[in-house]
């Protein structure tokens, strides 16, 4: 099973949600851990979620293209690839599979839900997760085995796991490609689709230690309520749940920062903004002082 939550110290872990689990370990049962066949070989975890595999198409170069279905109960919700301030990221384990060079997944966009006096981020209803899968041998089929553990919440939170396998051959079998290109159409916003003029991302000390200030400037009026996720793949980085607020045509976003190295790879800084109805993926970031330097 994955992480419970998305890197952070155990300082951050939020007490409610962690008391919500117990709870919910202590309704289920002691077998509430296990993944269920269910009758079309998908899995069923806890009652919530019915987990199963969606051929799509090939691209030109052997390369699979095709999803996870992830069917939620009426009121349960799952977790984005950053939960936000509490909840459980997904953990895919394709470490079983034969035949796989690598696989790369297209988030759609996701939601805001409040979670024990706190905003999550996620999915409710029927989450189509398109996956590429890159094989070693694109002329042999690729023998996937994937074991997804995910967090499902309602009025409690289950971490469960689900494990499924497929065959996907050179040529599509029963392909179902429609959900699939939904998913994919159905992404964030890019920064140019958003009208974002600048983005800068500055360190400093702040009163209760080392802090990350990212702002986020528009063409026109930023978006009041919208959340902001700041993600890096830069090793000895940790980068908290930033506090975002709306000022004029600028979002600010001021997060709790753990570096081992006081070089941070600013072009390797993805930054997520997450409203109501709308999500902005952006990718690098400048610095302030350059920035004012320029000008």
């Amino acid at each position: 099973m994955g992480p419970m939550f998305h890197a952070a110290p155990p300082s951050l872990i939020a007490p409610a949600f962690f008391a919500g689990l117990l709870a919910a370990t202590a309704l289920a049962g002691p077998h509430a851990a296990a993944a269920e066949a269910a009758p079309d070989g998908a899995a069923m975890v806890d009652g919530a979620a019915r987990v199963s595999l969606i051929d799509g198409w090939r691209a030109p170069d052997g390369r699979v293209v095709a999803a996870i279905s992830v069917r939620l109960a009426p009121g349960w919700h799952t977790y984005w690839r950053n939960p936000g301030d509490v909840g459980m990221p997904p953990s895919f384990d394709w470490g079983g599979s034969e035949n796989l060079a690598g696989v790369a997944i297209d988030w759609p966009r996701p939601k805001l839900f409040e979670a024990f006096g706190d905003r999550s981020i996620g999915y409710d209803g029927d989450l189509v997760l398109p996956i590429t899968l890159t094989p070693r041998d694109p002329s042999r089929p690729v023998d996937l085995s994937l074991d997804l553990a995910i967090g499902v919440c309602s009025d409690v939170c289950v971490p469960d796991q689900a494990k499924l396998s497929a065959r996907f051959g050179p040529r599509p079998s029963d392909p179902d490609p429609a959900p699939i290109r939904a998913a994919l159409a159905d992404r964030p916003r890019t920064a140019a689709e958003a009208g974002v003029a600048e983005v800068t991302c500055d360190l400093a000390q702040g009163p209760d230690g080392l802090e990350m200030t990212a702002t986020v400037t528009f063409d026109g009026p930023a978006k009041p309520g919208q959340m902001a996720v700041i993600e890096s793949s830069q090793p000895g980085l940790w980068i908290g749940a930033p506090e975002a607020r709306s000022r004029g045509r600028s979002l600010v976003a001021r997060a709790p920062v753990e570096a081992k190295s006081a070089a941070i790879d600013r072009g390797d800084l993805r930054l997520t903004l997450v409203g109501d109805d709308d999500a902005i993926d952006i990718r690098g970031c400048g610095s302030a002082r350059r920035a004012s330097a320029a000008r």
